[in-house]
C-alpha cells in the first residue's frame, strides 16, 4: 500500500528569471493554482495521505500557501473558495529542505527519515499531466496499481517523438506486454539516429523503500548530479523493475512553451471562464484569417 508521496520541487527555476529570483518556480500559477498544488492533488487522488515536498531556496513562500492565513476575513469568502483553500487540511504535508542541489538521488535521500520504512510515490513537481478524460485514472495511480500487482519498482513512460526522446532519457529493456517493459538500462539524450524505440522514463515512480540502498550508492552523472534513474538501473541488475506506458498529456513546467501550453489547455477547460476563453480564443483566430 503506497500512503507516501516525496515531490521534488527544490530547483532553481533559472530558465524564468526574472520571475523566480523571488518566487519559487513550484509556485507558477496555471489561472489561480500554483502548479505544485496540481501536483499534490494527483497524490490525493492516489489517496495518499502522507506527502514530503523537497524544497530549496525561498522555501517560505511555498509553506505559506499551504498554511491558514489569519489575515482573510471568512466570512466574505464563499464555501467553494474555502475548499479550494483548505484542500490539504485533511492531509500531512511536510516540508524537507535540499541544501545541496545536486540530482534527485540526493533530494530523496533528504526525505529518508520522514519516510521511515514506507514504500513511496516520487513526484518531480517540473513534470505536469492532466488527463484526456475525467474518467481516467491520473498517471501515479496507474503506476501504483502496476507496483500493487507486481512488487516491483515502477517508472513511469511514454512514447513520444524520436526528436523529444533525443533529449530526454531514452528506456532499453525487454518487452513484456503492450504497455509493460522490463529495464536495463536509460540512455540520456541519444542521439537521435541511435533511437529505436523512443520510450522514455518520466517524472513519476512508485518505489520500494529498499531504493535507498542504492540512492546511496549511486554514483556522480557526467553533469555531476545524482540521479534516481542510475539508481533504478543499478536496482534492476538485481531486481525486475518495470516501466509503464502510463496514459495522460504530459508538460514540462521547467520550459517555458511547454508551461505556456499547459496554461492555455487547462483555461480552455476551465469550468467558471472556460467558454468565455474558447470564444476570444476563436474570436482571434478568426480575425487572424481573414488578415
Amino acid at each position: 500500500m503506497i500512503n507516501h508521496a516525496v515531490i521534488l520541487s527544490a530547483g532553481l527555476g533559472t530558465r524564468f528569471l526574472p520571475y523566480t529570483k523571488a518566487v519559487p518556480k513550484p509556485m507558477l500559477p496555471i489561472i489561480d493554482t500554483p502548479t505544485l498544488e496540481y501536483i499534490i492533488k494527483e497524490a490525493l487522488e492516489c489517496n495518499i495521505k502522507n506527502i514530503i515536498v523537497v524544497v530549496g531556496h525561498n522555501a517560505d513562500v511555498i509553506k505559506k500557501h499551504f498554511s491558514k492565513n489569519d489575515y482573510l476575513d471568512y466570512s466574505k469568502i464563499t464555501q467553494d473558495l474555502k475548499e479550494k483553500l483548505y484542500f490539504s487540511d485533511n492531509v500531512k504535508i511536510e516540508f524537507v529542505t535540499q541544501h545541496i542541489l545536486n540530482g534527485t538521488a540526493s533530494a530523496i535521500l533528504s526525505a529518508q527519515e520522514s519516510l521511515r520504512n514506507n514504500d513511496f510515490l516520487v513526484m518531480n513537481a517540473d513534470e505536469l499531466f492532466i488527463k484526456h478524460h475525467e474518467y481516467e485514472k491520473c498517471p501515479s495511480k496507474q503506476l501504483i496499481e502496476v507496483f500493487n500487482n507486481s512488487g516491483c519498482n515502477v517508472i513511469g513512460a511514454q512514447r513520444v517523438s524520436k526528436a523529444d526522446a533525443s533529449k530526454l532519457g531514452v528506456i532499453v529493456g525487454k518487452t513484456l506486454d503492450e504497455k509493460t517493459t522490463q529495464l536495463i538500462k536509460i540512455i540520456e539524450k541519444p542521439n537521435i539516429v541511435d533511437i529505436k524505440d523512443p520510450l522514455v522514463n518520466l517524472g513519476r515512480y512508485v518505489v520500494k523503500n529498499n531504493i535507498f540502498e542504492y540512492l546511496k550508492n549511486v554514483k556522480a552523472n557526467k553533469n555531476g548530479e545524482f540521479a534516481l534513474t542510475d539508481a533504478l538501473v543499478d536496482c534492476a541488475k538485481h531486481e525486475q523493475v518495470l516501466c509503464y506506458d502510463f496514459i495522460g498529456k504530459r508538460y514540462d513546467i521547467g520550459n517555458k512553451l511547454s508551461y505556456m501550453q499547459a496554461f492555455f489547455d487547462i483555461s480552455m477547460k476551465d469550468k467558471q471562464f472556460g467558454k468565455d476563453f474558447q470564444d476570444y480564443v476563436f474570436n482571434y483566430v478568426n480575425k487572424i484569417n481573414k488578415l
